[in-house]
């Protein structure tokens, strides 16, 4: 009972801790304001997830209960320790995008359906089909951009849809909903991403719509890129807040389906998982041809064009 009394203890202290970062007075800018109040938030929901969990614990039998305890605890620690690296990218990203609210302003007649943009996620007319050996198998993924039209937030998308499968088995079908600007920039309004489970479709997480809960849209292939050139991608606040930048401009890429010249080199994160960054080689007039896993070195490679 008194290593309960001090583990509780200890929780109390760092508890303390918490309260007194939250008397610190936020920054001025807006960006800043609301990445500490989402820290705030993070900080408490594992406060809040860790009493939950010692009040189950204390149900258990006798010998449970100080173990129950202690694995609450270090749960609690560590999704504090996460909930810092979000906050850490997060500042990141403010100062990336001038420390402003990312609020960007649609004007339906100023986009079309039809998709000019060279680093457009896949050209109309073909069917890309990339693989990925992982540790679970064979990943395939394959994409292709219909002519259906969809109305997101009063501007009319074309969609591009992505078939995920492993070893042959259906594992999402994802359809994402795209429009260019006058501009000539692809912008990103939403996606439906049906996730399967021993071929039934088992959820729909990761699926958002703008205009729906706050989501804002973002920008897929830039219309002028420069080596530089940083943009969202989306944006959920605490779901997706998807950031690329522009890397390269001129790459060479040489994967199964052949070699491509000229490509583009995007680099993609969310500080929502801050240690995970993903290359996209984007060849023009195709679509990415290759993704790489800086983490990892996994690659997914165009093994296929279909027509």
């Amino acid at each position: 009972m008194k290593q309960l009394v001090r583990s509780v203890a200890c929780v109390l202290l760092a508890t303390g801790a918490s309260a007194s970062f939250a008397a610190t007075p936020p920054s001025d800018r807006v960006c800043e304001r609301s990445n500490r109040a989402r820290l705030l938030s993070s900080q408490h929901q594992a406060q809040a997830d860790f009493w939950l969990d010692v009040a189950e614990s204390l149900g258990e039998p006798s010998d449970r209960v100080l173990r129950g305890i202690k694995a609450a605890y270090v749960n609690w620690r560590n999704a504090e320790t996460l909930a810092s690296h979000v906050f850490t990218a997060r500042e990141h990203a403010c100062a990336l995008f001038g420390h402003v609210k990312y609020d960007p302003q649609i004007v339906p007649a100023q986009f079309g359906t039809t998709i000019t943009n060279r680093y457009a996620p896949v050209s109309s007319g073909m069917t890309l089909v990339r693989e990925k050996r992982t540790a679970d198998g064979v990943e395939r993924i394959e994409t292709s951009m219909s002519n259906d039209l969809t109305v997101i937030g009063g501007v009319a998308c074309r969609t591009v849809r992505e078939l995920e499968s492993l070893d042959g088995v259906l594992t999402e079908d994802t359809l994402n909903w795209v429009a260019q600007h006058q501009s000539e920039a692809v912008w990103y309004f939403g996606e439906v991403a049906m996730k399967f489970e021993d071929g039934v479709l088992d959820n729909l997480a990761g699926s958002w719509r703008y205009g729906v809960n706050g989501v804002h849209p973002g920008v897929l292939a830039p219309e002028a890129p420069a080596t530089g050139d940083v943009y969202r991608q989306e944006f959920w606040l605490g779901r997706a807040e998807d950031i690329a930048r522009v890397v390269r401009l001129d790459a060479t890429v040489v994967v199964p389906a052949g070699v491509f010249e000229h490509c583009l080199v995007v680099q993609e994160w969310d500080p929502l998982e801050p240690f995970e960054y993903l290359l996209s080689f984007i060849a023009p007039n195709v679509g990415v041809v290759l993704e790489v896993d800086e983490g990892t070195g996994e690659r997914s490679e165009l093994v296929q064009i279909l027509h």
